[in-house]
């Protein structure tokens, strides 16, 4: 082969191989993908509205598990070879190399009972990030049958404290702030509708935001508090004001919740204004958005966002809670793209920016 040959080879080789690195540095999975991994994204699968779910990895080598991103939970369970429901994925720390004993038995208490387990650590990826070791829930005993109707296997607190007020473990978030496994101290979430994107959720974003999630600019407020709580103000149902949070309401964003929830003497104050028939017969007729205040800035939703409309039934997605706390669930995160930003020390910002 001639030297001015090879050149001409060597030059091709070059081209294709940078060519390929592009493209895989590039690279973006699919919100259709339920199986990951993108960098630090992890797509979330609908299931028609109620939950959204994601893929993690427990052990080495890794066994898969669905689980629900839980802003509103401190811990990180999944079901052990002793969960009662058959055909459910269990995890087998026989299986995993870097699995360590722990034993401590550990219990998180739900509306509908408790769910009971004992503590185990092994390393964890999410999204292409891997954690070493992390402390987490083998569960056992699950709280009412009803969990066993979900489409998901386990549960992902994300908690930023530096350790579970339930079970003293340091909580997942945290570990991968503390370990350096996120680029940024920041996670974001945006959620899709069912009636628009069928399964395909939308994402989770751990070290950063995602730029084409949202359209304008973030609404920022100080947090504080276990749950990452903050006020909300005067809630109106067009212009007629419920007197609802005149005063401001403590509440928290949680993606765990299907419904907004809060106490129901003042839930049923916003309903009666609403006012949606049961069969829907009133529902293209309904007009009039919800508004409140968070920061100093009205947050507004539509029908189409506080109206449940199943099967030829309609509800409003304003629901009793069992607290005096208010619970912004993922009726608000579809509409409002939203950030937990743990960037400067000892505060927590969260922020608001209308989805695309």
């Amino acid at each position: 082969m001639s030297i001015s040959l090879r050149f001409i080879v060597a030059g091709l080789i070059l081209f294709f191989v940078s060519r390929y690195a592009t493209c895989q540095a590039m690279m973006r999975i699919p919100l259709k993908t339920k199986t990951l991994w993108n960098k630090d994204d992890v797509a979330l699968t609908n299931d028609h509205d109620n939950t959204y779910f994601g893929q993690i990895m427990v052990g080495t080598p890794g066994q898969p598990f669905n689980v629900l991103f839980d802003t509103g939970s401190f811990d990180l369970w999944v079901p052990s070879l002793e969960w009662p429901k058959p055909g459910s994925k269990r995890y087998r720390s026989s299986a995993s190399k870097t699995f360590k004993r722990d034993g401590k038995k550990a219990e998180i208490r739900y509306g509908a009972g408790s769910l009971k387990g004992f503590m185990s650590n092994d390393a964890v990826e999410i999204g292409g990030l891997r954690i070493k070791q992390q402390a987490f829930i083998e569960a056992t005993e699950a709280p009412g049958k009803r969990i066993y109707q979900r489409p998901w296997d386990g549960i992902f607190g994300l908690s930023g404290l530096s350790k579970s007020t339930i079970t003293g473990a340091r909580p997942i978030w945290r570990t991968m702030m503390d370990e350096g496994v996120v680029t940024k101290k920041v996670f974001s979430i945006w959620l899709r509708r069912y009636s628009d994107s069928g399964e395909n959720g939308g994402e989770i974003v751990f070290g950063g935001i995602d730029q084409e999630h949202f359209t304008g600019a973030h609404t920022y407020v100080d947090a504080e508090g276990p749950h990452n709580t903050f006020k909300i103000n005067s809630f109106f149902v067009g212009k007629i004001d419920t007197k609802v949070c005149s005063k401001g309401c403590k509440v928290l964003v949680d993606s765990g919740s299907t419904y907004i929830r809060g106490p129901p003497n003042l839930i049923v104050k916003i309903n009666k204004q609403i006012g949606v028939a049961a069969d829907c017969s009133n529902y293209d007729k309904l007009s009039e958005v919800i508004s409140f205040t968070i920061a100093a800035k009205i947050f507004t939703l539509t029908p189409r966002d506080y109206i449940e409309r199943k099967n030829g039934k309609c509800k409003s997605v304003f629901a009793d809670g069992t607290t005096d706390l208010w619970q912004l669930g993922t009726p608000f995160i579809r509409s409002f793209h939203t950030v937990w930003d743990y960037q400067t020390p000892g505060t927590v910002k969260v922020g608001f920016a209308k989805s695309k």
